[in-house]
């Protein structure tokens, strides 16, 4: 190894694990979620949260709109909405949300990315940083992506489909050397219904005009940063289409993953 610029990112992950140490805390993070993912793999795609309202639990995280009307990103306390279209605009606090996940990030580690990885071993690197597979991590990088495909979904009309029906028809996206952020959720496999079990990632551009659920990735140079937490608050709808639907359906893994473009 010459030097730190050249630095690999599994050779930054096996440095980092020499001296692991997570910074605690001075109060808990609350991963605060608004419903399940099951119920929207179900078709439940209207909510009563507003983005007002979720924002008052967290500056970071991602979720989606009423009706599926778009792909929601919430980075440094702005919730935006990322359209079929492939445009990201500030959403409006008077929004609605049926499924969002947001918490307080204040990162327990940073580390630099200071050569290429591709998806696979970024995410294992995430996976070998992590002090449990067994707790909730937020993670974000900021930086030099080489390449990205994300998808948008587009809104839909009642009687709504499935989202399994509803992504066959999904608006994806590709882009070569872009600067931006990916940020999302790495959940638990015990979590398989309440979130999307391993990585949930959305990204927007460093100018803020794209963006959308990620499918894959290279990132070139930046910085990635991590916070954990055990603290899960999970607010379910009382009224509407979510107490009516078989959500059991909605909670098969695979079904997940593959909603997810997995």
């Amino acid at each position: 190894m010459s030097g730190e610029g050249e630095l690999t990112f599994a050779a930054a992950v096996a440095a980092h694990n020499r001296d692991r140490e997570f910074r605690p805390h001075d109060h808990a993070h609350e991963y605060y979620q608004a419903s399940l993912l099951s119920a929207v793999m179900q078709g439940v795609y209207d909510g009563k949260l507003t983005i007002g309202e979720l924002l008052k639990h967290g500056d970071f995280g991602l979720g989606t709109f009423n009706a599926l009307d778009g792909e929601m990103i919430v980075h440094e306390g702005v919730a935006y909405r990322l359209t079929a279209d492939g445009k990201a605009a500030r959403a409006s606090d008077d929004d609605l949300t049926p499924y969002a996940a947001v918490l307080p990030f204040e990162p327990d580690l940073s580390l630099a990315v200071m050569a290429p990885v591709d998806k696979a071993e970024f995410e294992r690197g995430l996976d070998e940083i992590a002090q449990s597979p067994n707790l909730f991590y937020a993670v974000r990088f900021t930086g030099r992506i080489g390449h990205i495909k994300y998808r948008n979904v587009s809104r839909q009309e009642p009687p709504y489909k499935p989202l399994l029906e509803v992504v066959k028809t999904q608006a994806e996206f590709e882009l070569e050397d872009v600067s931006g952020t990916i940020l999302g959720f790495r959940c638990p496999d015990y979590a398989v219904g309440i979130g999307v079990p391993g990585y949930h990632l959305h990204f927007i551009s460093e100018d803020l005009t794209t963006g959308g659920h990620v499918l894959n990735y290279s990132l070139v140079s930046g910085r990635l940063e991590i916070d954990h937490t055990a603290s899960l608050h999970l607010e379910l709808p009382d009224s509407g289409s979510f107490l009516d639907t078989d959500i059991a359906p909605g909670a098969a893994a695979a079904d997940i993953r593959s909603a997810e473009g997995e």
